[in-house]
């Protein structure tokens, strides 16, 4: 999955670099994200194949563009302005670094405290009318408990995009510049925001938080090519194709993309009427927050579940709310 995002990622880039069409479109009508992925020349055997299997990040990620990689080769990920802000030659990675180690590890122990509590195996139970699970949870608990399962699958990104991250940055890899105050940015490596993306208050942020440099490709490949219209179904689809054939990636992404067109119809709707007052833009925020995890959750159970059938079970065990809500949503104004 990773060398097919390097390796997509560079052709683009060639793309744009050496057609003139897509050199035109790189630097007029694209985004910031295909102009920082520029390349300058064709890379030679060797330096392709060591993009390619990077180690760093080879395993589990994050996607690194052949531009970043480059310049971390050659050196030049840090220029001589960037030098004169603190009169460092070459910034320590080393709190970065610590600081991500304790995130990673934290997110491992959650997650081995919390997997024998809250097993994925229970939700496939749904498949079976005398089960326990179907007899007698409630919707609610169901959801809390959907919510409890997915998050110990969460702690296993966590723990491995967080170390990743660290082993890129202790290896000299991620630097971003400085910030106002003249202190080193580690974060162009940075795969999540997890209290980001825990406490976000809608769909479209929490998306954004989590797996941050595939969004960055599919936005690079995916999003800004093509007409304007069904760019967001066509990276959900694309999405989808990336992670596999199991029915749940299909299941999950659908909703995905329905929850976001929603999600921005009801804010659009609905924000204004709580900006009168504090209170009111914090009961707002609150709301959204509770309503973010909750159509989260929802959406993401069959990506973890797998297969249809206890999907599908999931999904009608709760009505298919959030979908009738979702599609009823994408009808405001």
């Amino acid at each position: 999955m990773v060398i097919t995002q390097r390796v997509t990622s560079l052709a683009y880039s060639l793309q744009d670099t050496l057609s003139k069409k897509g050199a035109d479109l790189n630097m007029a009508s694209f985004s910031d994200s295909s102009k920082l992925s520029h390349i300058e020349k064709i890379p030679s055997p060797l330096e392709y194949f060591a993009y390619t299997l990077a180690f760093q990040t080879l395993m589990c990620g994050p996607v690194v563009f052949y531009a970043d990689y480059i310049n971390f080769i050659e050196g030049a990920r840090v220029d001589g302005d960037e030098k004169r802000m603190n009169g460092a030659a070459e910034p320590s990675p080393r709190l970065a670094v610590m600081y991500k180690v304790a995130g990673s590890l934290s997110a491992a122990m959650l997650y081995l405290t919390l997997a024998k509590k809250y097993p994925l195996a229970v939700l496939a139970e749904l498949t079976d009318p005398a089960s326990e699970v179907s007899r007698s949870w409630s919707a609610v608990y169901l959801l809390w408990y959907a919510y409890l399962s997915t998050l110990v699958v969460r702690c296993k990104y966590y723990h491995a995009w967080l170390l990743s991250e660290a082993i890129c940055n202790n290896s000299g890899m991620g630097f971003n510049g400085y910030d106002t105050n003249g202190k080193p940015k580690w974060d162009k490596m940075s795969n999540i925001d997890v209290f980001g993306f825990e406490f976000a208050q809608n769909f479209r942020t929490a998306v954004a938080c989590w797996n941050k440099n595939t969004n960055a490709w599919l936005r690079y490949v995916a999003y800004e090519r093509g007409s304007k219209a069904w760019r967001t179904a066509r990276v959900y689809a694309l999405s989808a194709v990336w992670h596999g054939f199991y029915p749940g990636y299909y299941l999950t992404f659908f909703a995905g993309g329905i929850f976001t067109v929603a999600a921005r119809k009801i804010r659009g709707v609905a924000r204004p009427m709580f900006l009168g007052s504090r209170s009111k833009k914090l009961f707002y925020d609150f709301l959204s927050v509770v309503t973010t995890r909750v159509a989260m959750t929802y959406a993401t159970v069959p990506f973890v579940v797998l297969h249809l059938a206890p999907s599908l079970a999931f999904y009608g065990k709760l009505y298919y709310s959030l979908h009738f809500i979702a599609l009823g949503a994408m009808l405001l104004p």
